[in-house]
């Protein structure tokens, strides 16, 4: 059996998806398999391969589908010396089991077995090829980071925050498991196939990133977004994508729920790339719920306190940064500050 990969993998590789796998339709994926069982047989003729050609002019999907084969054939490259025997082996053996296929059980079986190498493919190019990425990334409690992707994405995490990355052959995706990111995404020149989609993905919705600048905070009760450039479209589970544009924001509370556009006049949700909180006439409650994001710090105090209202910027590239907020703040508010049992007491005068 001939192992010359670049034209092995190709004939098994007729019926590589597009881009988006998910969105070729079954008819299409089984018409991409015959003809590449037919035109891979060696007994294709000339009537056949002007058939073919009809097929591709028929629907732009079909040819945009074939046209995207052709690409897969300089990835090959990308799989390592270590991997190749693997790929030639799984080739051969879909080749042999479908010509058993074909005696046994005709022309169906053949198509079946012709799939299971062109899988086979796909998945080792897409496991060692460059724009691959499988990643962890986590701050502690007071902490933030940045990181360059391998598409050249930027992402910074701020305090007690964890992602996952996973990078693949057709889409980029970060899953938010808890606190807040920022994203400048790349232009991702190592793609295969032009840009791959990126994605986020949250407890209650998945953010689909449009050449944009954003953040992203994963709350208990819900998501929230604000974009600074670009354009992001929010996908909920029972409705229509709702595009979020440039200095919006907007709230997710579960997944079968619209995102609900807001307001920020109290604060500046970007503010804390550059290490501070900018509150404007934000409530005191709402000040010390951020404050605490940066350090544990046990706080009681009652409702005619909460509602006191705030203004100022507040350092947080200091140690014990919410307890320095308070004293200041304690200078400009009629409150009073004490320590009972361990926590700290906050009462109006």
């Amino acid at each position: 059996m001939n192992h010359d990969l670049s034209i092995r993998a190709m004939s098994a590789s007729h019926a590589q998806p597009l881009p988006d796998p998910e969105q070729i339709p079954p008819a299409v994926m089984e018409a991409l398999i015959a003809w590449s069982v037919k035109l891979s047989s060696g007994t294709a003729s000339a009537e056949d391969q002007q058939q073919f050609e009809q097929w591709r002019a028929r629907d732009p999907l079909h040819e945009r589908a074939w046209q995207a084969l052709h690409a897969m054939e300089q990835t090959l490259n990308a799989v390592p010396a270590s991997s190749r025997s693997l790929l030639a082996q799984s080739i051969d053996l879909a080749d042999q089991q479908s010509q058993r296929a074909a005696k046994r059980q005709g022309r169906f079986k053949q198509l079946g077995m012709g799939a299971i190498a062109v899988f086979t493919l796909a998945l080792l190019v897409n496991q060692f090829g460059p724009w691959q990425q499988q990643s962890h990334f986590a701050t502690p409690l007071g902490q933030r980071a940045s990181y360059t992707l391998s598409d050249g994405t930027s992402l910074t995490l701020n305090t007690n925050t964890s992602v996952d990355i996973h990078y693949a052959l057709f889409k980029r995706e970060i899953v938010l498991n808890d606190g807040e990111i920022y994203l400048e995404t790349g232009k991702d020149s190592q793609a295969l196939f032009g840009r791959r989609a990126f994605w986020v993905k949250t407890k209650q919705a998945s953010l689909e990133a449009i050449g944009t600048r954003f953040a992203v905070y994963q709350q208990e009760t819900g998501t929230r977004l604000h974009v600074s450039e670009g354009i992001v479209a929010m996908h909920t589970l029972a409705h229509p994508p709702v595009r979020a544009y440039a200095q919006e924001s907007y709230r997710m509370h579960g997944a079968s729920t619209l995102p609900q556009k807001e307001a920020l006049p109290e604060q500046d949700p970007m503010a804390w790339l550059e290490g501070v909180i900018v509150a404007k006439q934000m409530r005191l409650d709402t000040l010390l719920a951020e404050l605490l994001r940066y350090q544990a710090l046990p706080v009681t105090y009652d409702a005619e306190v909460a509602k006191l209202t705030v203004s100022g910027v507040f350092q947080l590239n200091r140690d014990y940064p919410a307890e320095h907020a308070l004293q200041t703040i304690a200078q400009t508010l009629p409150i009073r500050i004490t320590r009972q049992h361990e926590q700290i007491v906050i009462r109006k005068k």
